[in-house]
């Protein structure tokens, strides 16, 4: 019997990949191993001879399993060329389980057909195992109207149940007397009285049982129960296998689609690209009503809500809201950990700020953080069903999560080192470098389109003064300080300002001529005298600056020369008194 359950696996294998539907594959080695199994089984003289034969040729090798594994990854490979985002969706998953129940439920058909062929019988039934221990009735052969068609049995319940309490066990009753319904899968008494089972095992597993009755006493033989024997095994590793494969190719193609994805994260490196593709991905990976990510500040302890998906998304769309706040996605953000629950019945939980709209139709919610080591964003799912999400929903997320996030920390540092290339580590304006490209670009535009352009250069008074008097440090925050009221002070997008070198800055105002120019200079000189510094003494300290302003094509027409005329201008305001601004 073993040697015929191997053969059963070497055709199952071929057929397996060499037929294109998944009924081919299974039914064609389960109608060729009973064939099989009707020549062997019945004969003790031919089952030793083939027991002696097989004993000759034992030591022969097998070249069959290398082809066949061959064989099953040029299927995968075929059956995965072609990937699409809602393979990572659970409605996808959902449908490609309903197709093999299908075809599972054809290759039961098939095998109640064979058995039906093969046994004179009542009533054949095939169960599958409950989670709860039991067994369900899932497909049957019957001229009987009181099947019932829900029936489970579990063990210690009724005839059959009896048997069950140390597992599943090959039974074969002669004489049954009770009440058909004792049977738990007839709603009346039809008068049964023998009946034969036999597990399906595969995998080392118990995977069900078929049973086989008859209004007959005594109306199965040994060579029956052998056949029925035999049968199982061949259906219980058919079915097995397909329910494997099926899982197997699932899996691969999850795979697949997420590894696609990833790459399209780090080919992009933009990350509004890889927002837009989590926005695309998302929803159909993990059914949810509400999507919302949300992206750290890399300056303040603050996050923005980036992208929006689902219902009463209106007041969340581009939500700035504080980390220390005390709220739902703070505390994820803090904690940096990955959670899926309900949401509490008896009071609102606090998403983002106060401000948001409390919508009290969601009950459950996942929180996945963006990141690696610590959160660069977070990736919320909101559902209005309770229980709504799993393990595998929260293993899927953070794999896409953390994908996303070693790419968006990747654009991060070559953004940070483009930085530190272009502007001042202290002040965080443009550095000196930048300042002559930005200004020869700016003049170069200044000539094409005939426009005016001022340039200002301008530096802290008795700066030297400051350092030596309250140090260094105190130094650097008015460096900052006075950084910070500058580019307050210009159109942002339009004007530029840089760190010239230590105490001096400059400005390239675009449009302007030596009027706009003076006007910008004073109000600037009047907020720098206006702002205070407090020293580390607690004392308070007032800063002021002098500025001094050159014209292009009025002043000069040359970069050069431009700028050495706005240093002049500066030195006259120095000597006139400092705390004021002068034109050339």
């Amino acid at each position: 019997m073993t040697t015929i359950i191997q053969i059963s696996l070497i055709l199952f294998c071929t057929a397996a990949f060499f037929v294109d539907n998944l009924h081919g594959r299974f039914t064609v080695p389960l109608f060729a191993l009973v064939a099989i199994a009707l020549y062997f089984v019945p004969s003790k003289k031919k089952a030793k001879y083939h027991n002696d034969n097989h004993e000759k040729n034992s030591g022969k090798e097998t070249h069959q399993e290398p082809l066949l594994n061959r064989l099953a990854q040029k299927q995968v490979i075929d059956d995965t060329s072609i990937l699409r985002v809602n393979a990572l969706g659970s409605a996808y998953r959902k449908e490609q389980w309903q197709q093999i129940e299908k075809t599972v439920d054809l290759l039961l058909e098939d095998c109640i057909k064979l058995i039906r062929a093969r046994i004179e019988a009542h009533t054949i039934a095939i169960f599958f195992p409950t989670r709860d221990g039991g067994l369900k009735l899932r497909k049957y052969s019957s001229p009987s109207q009181f099947i019932n068609q829900n029936a489970i049995i579990y063990p210690g319940m009724g005839v059959i149940g009896g048997f069950l309490k140390e597992g599943l066990k090959q039974l074969n009753l002669q004489e049954i007397i009770s009440d058909s319904v004792t049977l738990y899968y007839y709603s009346q008494d039809v008068g049964i009285r023998s009946l034969m089972a036999s597990p399906i095992i595969a995998g080392d597993a118990e995977r069900g049982s078929i049973i086989v009755d008859s209004t007959n006493k005594k109306n199965f033989t040994d060579e029956d129960h052998a056949f029925l024997s035999v049968l199982a095994s061949i259906l219980g590793n058919a079915v097995f296998n397909t329910y494997l494969y099926t899982e197997h190719k699932l899996e691969h193609l999850r795979l697949a689609a997420m590894s696609s994805i990833e790459k399209e994260f780090f080919q992009n490196l933009s990350i509004d690209a890889i927002l837009d593709k989590m926005l695309e991905v998302i929803p159909f990976a993990v059914a949810c009503n509400r999507l919302t990510i949300s992206i750290k500040s890399q300056k303040e302890n603050c996050a923005e809500i980036k992208r929006t998906w689902g219902i009463e998304t209106e007041g969340l769309n581009n939500l700035q809201f504080s980390l220390k706040e005390k709220n739902l996605v703070s505390l994820l953000y803090s904690k940096n950990i990955s959670i899926f629950r309900n949401f509490s019945k008896e009071h609102y939980e606090i998403r983002y700020s106060e401000n948001e709209p409390h919508n009290e139709e969601f009950s459950s919610f996942l929180a996945v953080p963006i990141g690696v080591d610590d959160s660069k964003g977070l990736i919320l799912l909101e559902s209005v069903t309770r229980d709504a999400f799993g393990e595998s929903d929260k293993d899927l997320l953070v794999r896409l999560a953390l994908s996303a996030g070693l790419a968006i920390e990747k654009i991060l540092i070559l953004d940070q080192a483009r930085n530190l290339a272009t502007h001042d580590g202290l002040t965080g304006l443009y550095n000196h470098r930048e300042f002559q490209q930005i200004l020869s670009d700016e003049i170069t535009r200044a000539i094409r389109y005939q426009d005016a352009l001022a340039l200002i250069i301008c530096d802290i008074d008795f700066f030297k003064k400051i350092n030596d008097t309250y140090g260094h440090q105190f130094g650097d925050i008015v460096l900052k300080g006075v950084a910070s009221c500058l580019e307050s002070c210009i159109r942002q997008g339009v004007d530029t300002v840089a760190r010239y070198g230590g105490e001096e800055f400059a400005l390239i105002l675009v449009k302007s001529d030596d009027n706009n120019a003076m006007e910008t200079a004073e109000r600037i000189r009047q907020q720098i005298s206006s702002k205070l510094f407090r020293a580390p003494s607690g004392e308070d300290v007032h800063v002021t600056m002098s500025f001094g302003i050159a014209v292009y094509r009025k002043h000069a027409r040359q970069i050069d020369e431009l700028i050495k005329k706005a240093d002049k201008a500066l030195y006259r305001a120095k000597d006139n008194g400092r705390n004021r601004v002068e034109v050339f």
